[in-house]
């Protein structure tokens, strides 16, 4: 994957974790300890702890997040699965917000509500996990996510869809924030 690229990788303002220096601490081979504690101390937090406070996060799409931007910038590993489950929810809650507005697929377009849904979805996830909005105008973002909808009518229609998308993700954060800061606390105890 190109460096550049991978230097942006959750860089977003709105991906960051106030728990992210602790849960990216430790998290790679070299630095690997399993110490248990001596002399009545308590054991040091090791990189199991940290996997563990993503392991808990009940909430399958926060956990999918906490995956990609804990592993997500890690060229050896496969995380389509968790973005996958990060777009299906994302898409969900677009067709929820369809729904109550009863909007219904651009006329003359070629997508179904569905599909422009899950278009969206994957453009507004890639898009944010690598901070690429300033990189690209609207009508660049729409072409090289395969969105076929016109640049005006997506300004005027579906970008209200697509800020709803950036709040679900923030809401994301904020369950991956909570499950985490809660399992340091159970730490200390």
């Amino acid at each position: 994957m190109n460096k550049v690229l991978l230097n942006r990788f959750g860089t977003s303002p709105r991906l960051q974790l106030s728990c992210g220096d602790w849960l990216q601490h430790g998290m790679h081979a070299k630095t690997v300890k399993f110490d248990i504690g001596q002399g009545g101390e308590a054991p040091q937090v090791n990189w199991e702890d940290r996997s563990a406070a993503i392991a808990l996060i009940k909430h399958g799409p926060a956990k999918a997040l906490a995956s990609l931007l804990l592993w997500g910038s890690n060229e050896h590993w496969n995380w389509s699965d968790d973005f996958d489950e990060v777009v299906r929810y994302l898409t969900s809650g677009m067709l929820q917000r369809c729904d109550a507005d009863d909007r219904q697929a651009p006329k003359g377009c070629s997508h179904s509500r569905a599909e422009l849904a899950c278009l969206m979805a994957r453009m507004t996830l890639h898009f944010e996990l690598y901070n690429l909005w300033g990189l690209y105008s609207l009508e660049g973002q729409l072409l090289f996510s395969g969105v076929k909808v016109p640049a005006n009518t997506y300004r005027q229609v579906w970008k209200k869809y697509q800020d709803g998308m950036l709040d679900d993700i923030q809401s994301l954060v904020w369950d991956i924030e909570k499950a985490v800061i809660g399992y340091r606390e159970w730490l200390c105890d």
